[in-house]
């Protein structure tokens, strides 16, 4: 059963009872992230999400970690581009003690100027981790290029000089503002029941009050910057992807962007994974990939290979592309899609993690919750004509489509076979 609450202060409470679970999801989540940065301050979301842990006026750093760790129980925090989201899950029995924890740390924690001084070398190493992860730098590459000067475009992380020059003033600062009731929800899902919940939740955040410096989101769409170029980096292996505009977050094409992602390069049994990794023996990962945000969306693929084979690569995908719009998709292909969805959808539910994440980004892209039955209903609801008319929307064009490239190889050549 579902139950949404909204406090005094502007807090949103809701949660998703599970009878059956011996467990309980609980997460903290805010309505900011990357996107709400600008280019002085970026990567400070992410900052804050590490401040949190280094402890309150009650708690050390290692009795937050200590107090969950000994009831068998997991926390964690992570930041995106639009949300940022403190979580833990325990067993029934120790609600209360997951509250008292996850609450201190939002009201109480120190932010104290040697353990800021401190994280900046850790985040700073995390960093230096993803740019020598090529597989996911090249995401923010392409970002960065892609979504030039908007917040979308800002790597979640931030840029090493940014977070060096971070002050406590500027963190705290930031934290008041952009952390206020009015712009976080909490969720939890598992064995609980609402009215007592809400009680608990009440009692230790309902007294808080919005910061009267509050800071609205960015509310300015970005505008797509067309690329193809090439990184520079020492590597054995090109690391590609290829992306275009896809749908928004709260956009009902979604669904069938989900399907087409399925069919193109979403599983092993895709038709990129089998035509150029399985048949081929070209590469070792390819998959398509769908990120959607409030107001825009991107949709592409993503692989690596060796330099001698790295223009056949591109020259296959582009086949395959131009292979969709010129045939489209079959039935058998929309049936396999639609039930790999809806399984995968399914085995999720059977974690109250997932499921307290579901209805939370429920509630920030859409305010209020979508039972599953509705999801799997847009899912069967999708046509073979519905696919085949968003491939020819999203690449009406192979000149607008955008690749990066990490590593070593002609530019001007990989032009020439994406655009002949």
């Amino acid at each position: 059963m579902f139950r949404k609450t909204v406090l005094d202060n502007g807090l949103t409470v809701i949660t998703e009872s599970v009878p059956h679970f011996s467990t309980v999801s609980i997460g903290l989540w805010w309505k900011t992230g990357a996107r709400y940065e600008t280019e002085s301050n970026n990567g400070i979301s992410h900052f804050i999400e590490h401040m949190l842990f280094k402890g309150t006026e009650r708690r050390s750093a290692y009795e937050i970690a200590r107090e969950i760790d000994a009831v068998g129980g997991t926390i964690n925090a992570f930041t995106g581009k639009e949300y940022s989201c403190l979580y833990a899950r325990v067993l029934r029995k120790d609600v209360d003690l997951c509250l008292d924890v996850l609450s201190d740390m939002y009201r109480s924690s120190l932010f104290s100027e040697e353990d800021i001084e401190k994280e900046k070398y850790v985040v700073n190493q995390e960093i230096r981790m993803i740019e020598d992860n090529p597989e996911e730098y090249i995401f923010d590459v392409f970002y960065a290029n892609y979504f030039r000067n908007h917040g979308l475009g800002l790597p979640i992380l931030g840029k090493k000089d940014n977070v060096q020059s971070f002050k406590r003033e500027t963190v705290f600062e930031h934290f008041k503002k952009n952390y206020s009731p009015e712009k976080m929800v909490i969720t939890a899902s598992g064995r609980i029941e609402h009215d007592d919940f809400l009680r608990k939740v009440q009692s230790l955040f309902g007294g808080i009050e919005n910061s009267s410096n509050f800071c609205p989101p960015q509310n300015t769409s970005p505008k797509a910057q067309r690329i193809i170029d090439v990184f520079p980096k020492d590597l054995e292996s090109l690391y590609i992807l290829i992306g275009t505009e896809g749908v928004s977050q709260i956009d009902h094409k979604r669904y069938t962007l989900y399907v087409l992602n399925a069919i193109l390069g979403g599983s092993m049994s895709s038709r990129l994974f089998q035509g150029i990794r399985e048949k081929r023996g070209l590469v070792y990962s390819i998959y398509s990939y769908v990120n959607c945000y409030y107001d825009t969306g991107t949709f592409g693929i993503s692989t690596s290979t060796s330099p001698k084979d790295s223009y056949q690569v591109i020259r296959l995908i582009k086949d395959e592309i131009l292979n969709l719009k010129r045939n489209g998709i079959s039935e058998s292909e929309l049936k396999f899609a639609k039930d790999h969805i809806k399984g995968n959808l399914h085995i999720s539910l059977e974690n109250t993690e997932a499921r307290m994440g579901r209805i939370a980004k429920n509630e920030i892209y859409f305010g209020r919750y979508i039972p599953v039955r509705e999801t799997l209903r847009a899912i069967d609801a999708v046509t073979v004509k519905d696919v085949n008319n968003l491939i020819n929307d999203l690449f009406q064009s192979l000149e607008k489509v955008s690749i990066v490239i990490l590593g070593e190889t002609d530019k001007q050549r990989v032009k020439e076979i994406w655009e002949s």
